[in-house]
């Protein structure tokens, strides 16, 4: 009894902590919307007292109350998380209709706050002309730099609360779309102005080239460039926000990537290169249309250029070939290949280069969106490039050259070609082998062909009764009467080991490389001939 009394006791208090743990939690959400009460009250106060302050010190409390106010933003979207999460019981008040108030408040202000801003910038872009260079202007301009990038934060923090206030039941369907609407007027403005400064910037340059003296065309490209800087990095925020409200956006990020001709990985996608390859197609159809007779010329030309690169690359070629034949050079084979080949084709892409610039073809782009296709290519083929590293490590430190007989990596046999990611090896029943590079370079490379002599190892056995002078000076007068054994370094006869059943000797001559293989065959069988014609057993 008294055991089940205690259990009932245990629940009940049980029951109570949990309770009391969710009274706090639901406190502490209540807590984060009065958080969010106070600082609006604290904003009306600043925003009265903005008002009330002098005309030089309102810059200061509107830049304060923007701060304060972005802030709110935030915290806004954190009670609206923490709100969702309640559960909301008896004794609990509901927080949603203060959220609501609150967030009926954010929004209005800052709706009001950008036709502040926006009304704002136009008085200070009114105040200069757009290409005046005076200091005052330039500071203007920064400042009118600075209210757009706050435009943007206060754009961001307005797309989030109305999350917000979906999230909470509430219909934005109108605000959204005057939002979206705002947003794609603003970068469709940008798109034609980015293209309008393009063709400025194209023509002024063309005209600079003509006239390099010319400081007033020079100083008038620098404004036009300044500007469209300014104008791409506008377009890039615009555009982020844009692609948030699940707009497609390919054609105005082809015209970011190229115009800025960066690199990015937005390049890879298949929307925005799609959209590279349009323009830069309709561009040339432009050009054939308009300018038929100049454009045959260019294809010409462009024709024209192929071949002479291709003629030039041939010239290297040779004549880089001809400087490795001197003596005092005299590469391994396998890099005079490397080296050959690398310079064909460098020498040759140049010329496509310039060929494809003849036609008026952007390559920018393209080589940027090969660029980060070579940087996606590398982390995704690390193993293959790592090969690529050893092949040119084995290059340069002569390793190996075609021809040699080598021990790599499990693999024994004579290399017979070599790429920089693999090595190709023939055993000695002509198996062909590939084995990658970095393998290769990883592990310990023995090749048995480096140098001009080896040193044949042999082991002799005799009878234990035979004279061993006379063994010995029998095996060295065979030795030097060989006309494939070297006198220097003088072979090395000696008694290796004594049994009651065998002497054994080490015989050791030294042959060039080329005839190893044969003499350590042949020698064996010579010996034996002459233990016979001298009477050893």
């Amino acid at each position: 009894m008294h055991r089940w009394l205690g259990v009932l006791v245990l629940t009940a208090m049980a029951g109570m902590m949990a309770a009391q743990a969710s009274a706090e939690n639901d406190v502490a959400e209540v807590s984060g919307v009065a958080e969010l009460e106070e600082r609006i009250e604290y904003l009306k106060e600043m925003r009265a007292a903005a008002d009330e302050a002098q005309e030089w010190d309102r810059d200061g409390f509107h830049f304060r109350l923007d701060q304060l106010m972005l802030a709110a933003l935030g915290r806004a979207e954190t009670a609206s998380r923490s709100t969702l999460e309640m559960e909301v019981g008896d004794g609990i008040p509901d927080v949603g209709e203060r959220l609501q108030v609150a967030t009926d408040w954010l929004l209005k202000s800052s709706i009001a706050r950008l036709e502040e801003l926006y009304a704002r910038t136009s008085q200070e872009r009114r105040k200069h002309d757009e290409f005046d260079r005076g200091m005052q202007a330039n500071v203007s301009r920064a400042f009118v730099q600075d209210l757009q990038w706050l435009m943007f934060d206060y754009l961001r923090g307005l797309a989030a609360l109305l999350e917000v206030r979906e999230n909470l039941g509430l219909s934005v369907e109108d605000e959204r779309s005057a939002f979206q609407e705002f947003v794609t007027r603003n970068v469709e403005r940008l798109h034609g102005q980015i293209r309008l400064d393009a063709q400025t910037l194209t023509e002024l340059r063309r005209v600079l080239r003509t006239d390099p003296s010319n400081t007033d065309i020079e100083s008038a490209l620098r404004a036009v460039d300044q500007k469209q800087a300014r104008n791409l990095a506008n377009m890039a925020a615009w555009l982020e926000m844009l692609q948030q409200q699940g707009v497609d956006i390919a054609d105005h990020r082809a015209l970011l990537i190229q115009q800025e001709g960066r690199l990015g990985a937005e390049i890879l996608q298949r929307d925005v290169l799609a959209s590279i390859w349009r323009d830069q197609t309709e561009r040339l159809w432009r050009n054939v249309t308009r300018n038929g007779p100049t454009l045959l010329l260019r294809v010409f030309t462009f024709l024209a250029v192929l071949v002479l690169a291709w003629m030039v690359a041939h010239v290297v070629r040779r004549l880089i070939e001809a400087v490795m034949d001197l003596s005092f050079i005299r590469p391994s084979e396998l890099m005079k290949e490397r080296l050959l080949t690398l310079s064909f084709g460098i020498t040759f892409l140049g010329g496509l280069v310039l060929a494809l610039t003849t036609i008026g073809w952007s390559v920018m782009p393209m080589l940027a969106g090969l660029g980060v296709a070579g940087i996606i290519i590398g982390f995704a083929l690390q193993d293959s490039l790592k090969s690529f590293v050893a092949g040119w490590m084995i290059l340069l430190y002569r390793a190996y050259d075609v021809g040699d007989y080598v021990q790599v990596s499990g693999a024994e046999g004579r290399v017979r070609r070599m790429t920089l990611n693999s090595t190709r090896i023939a055993t000695s029943d002509n198996t062909i082998k590939l084995v990658p590079n970095r393998k290769i370079w990883e592990e310990t490379i023995v090749n048995l062909t480096a140098s001009r002599a080896r040193r044949v190892e042999l082991e002799i056995a005799c009878g234990p009764d035979n004279d061993i002078d006379r063994v010995e000076n029998c095996i060295r007068e065979l030795l030097s009467e060989h006309p494939k054994v070297l006198n220097k370094p003088p072979p090395e006869v000696h008694l290796a080991r004594f049994g009651s059943s065998e002497m054994v000797f080490a015989v050791r001559p030294w042959v060039r490389t080329e005839n190893y293989w044969l003499i350590q065959r042949s020698l064996l069988k010579e010996i034996r001939q002459r233990f016979e014609r001298d009477g050893i057993t």
